[in-house]
């Protein structure tokens, strides 16, 4: 399935202006250069909908209350990448399962498949909190219905965090570059408040 997303466009103008990629490595040629900016804009494209299908879940299963912060770009042990910084809440194993999967479940929901990148994150997750990757396809459904029961809240959130990346993208590229700077962040508040709207709707 070819990757279409009205975001994608604005993304990839800005990382080609700024001489930014999110794929390390040597680039030996123009046309290499060109294919590694295309390959980056959708990373972070696609990352806005798995984090925002990341956020939903923890919201919809009584975890919002610890949500800290959604951002499409940051530095953690000197990878880059997407991520919601939960607090400690004790929870039910299957809710810290599908909150897990939501990623996932939003990428499909949104394009068809899933990034065999993120997914392998998302995946050693589940291995890690002793989930059964063979019943994935379940789960991952499991998911995709409680987005789509709250899936004005996912687009809200979703245009909210491609707003502060574009935002960030165009006027924090130094900070970017030292990697000083998370892009695209969305407060806990702020996705609470989105939610809670839309829940009272």
């Amino acid at each position: 399935m070819p990757f279409t997303d009205e975001r994608f466009d604005t993304i990839h103008q800005l990382l080609r202006r700024q001489n930014l990629t999110v794929i390390p490595g040597p680039i030996n040629s123009p046309v290499e250069l060109s294919k590694v900016y295309r390959e980056s804009s959708q990373i972070i494209t696609r990352t806005i909908p798995h984090e925002a299908g990341h956020a939903i879940m923890g919201l919809a299963l009584d975890a919002g209350d610890v949500l800290e912060w959604i951002a499409i770009y940051v530095f953690r042990d000197g990878e880059p990448g997407g991520g919601c910084k939960w607090g400690h809440k004790p929870s039910p194993q299957e809710h810290q399962w599908l909150s897990l999967a939501g990623g996932m479940a939003a990428e499909k929901l949104k394009y068809g498949e899933y990034l065999v990148g993120s997914a392998r994150i998302d995946k050693a997750d589940l291995t890690r909190k002793g989930f059964d990757l063979t019943k994935l396809p379940e789960l991952i459904g499991k998911c995709s219905d409680l987005i789509q029961n709250h899936e004005s809240a996912w687009n809200e959130i979703q245009q909210l965090l491609y707003e502060r990346t574009v935002r960030d993208l165009t006027d924090r590229i130094d900070a970017i570059r030292q990697g000083d700077v998370d892009v695209g962040v969305v407060t806990g508040q702020e996705a609470r408040d989105i939610f809670k709207k839309h829940s009272a709707c």
